[in-house]
């Protein structure tokens, strides 16, 4: 089993049990990001990802999302992503891998658990906790077309927003946390087609901003989309 947890945009972990904060576009929660204790960092950022539109402002067009045979009901007019999923809702995506060519994926959050900020209290200090409610992000990957890939983690390219233009800073620390667990292949072998994994991201949103929607970025940088609740 794995767990990753790390304030962050979608970048890789560094070393075990390393603890980085780094806001993953506009945090507007009003917390100090400058903020970090003796085994932490803080850095700025990418807002959205390297080739996905910024969502940091709310002029920007609607970004399109991915097709599913299970659309959500009662889409928000004039909201950013009006064609957003429900949680469970399976949809395509292209994971781009530089070395053996793209990934097909079958994408579905299964689930976005509201948690209790005093579950990470051994990993943030207190100033980074407060005002803050965690949220564990649960997603099954099925690979559905091109090469293996080892030791896959797809949520790299996965966001969680508290509105349509603002983003939920990202935890992740290698270590044990059961109530956020990934469960990926393990002893060596590849992620080939026809296999599912589960991985779980965790995210820290102001208090008072519950999670809207879970995007993932898709190779052409437009996000999938799906409401949070």
């Amino acid at each position: 089993m794995r767990t990753d947890l790390l304030l962050r945009a979608a970048v890789p972990t560094t070393a075990a049990l390393a603890l980085l904060l780094s806001a993953c576009g506009p945090d507007q929660s009003g917390a100090d990001a400058s903020a970090a204790g003796p085994s932490a960092t803080t850095s700025a950022g990418d807002p959205i990802g390297t080739t996905a539109p910024a969502v940091t402002s709310s002029a920007s067009a609607p970004a399109q999302v991915g097709s599913s045979s299970s659309p959500s009901s009662g889409s928000t007019a004039g909201s950013r992503f009006p064609g957003a999923l429900a949680v469970g809702a399976k949809a395509q995506g292209t994971y781009p891998d530089n070395e053996k060519g793209d990934i097909s994926l079958s994408i579905a959050p299964t689930g976005v658990v509201k948690g209790d900020i005093g579950d990470l209290a051994k990993f943030l200090k207190p100033e980074d906790m407060a005002g803050k409610t965690p949220y564990y992000v649960n997603v099954t990957y099925t690979h559905t077309g091109g090469n293996g890939i080892f030791e896959p983690y797809f949520n790299r390219q996965l966001r969680a927003m508290v509105s349509d233009t603002a983003q939920a800073r990202k935890v992740d620390l290698l270590s044990s946390f059961p109530k956020c667990e990934s469960d990926v292949p393990q002893g060596g072998k590849d992620f080939v087609k026809g296999q599912s994994e589960h991985e779980c991201a965790i995210y820290l949103a102001p208090a008072d901003k519950p999670l809207t929607y879970v995007l993932w970025i898709d190779k052409d940088g437009k996000p999938l989309a799906w409401k949070a609740s």
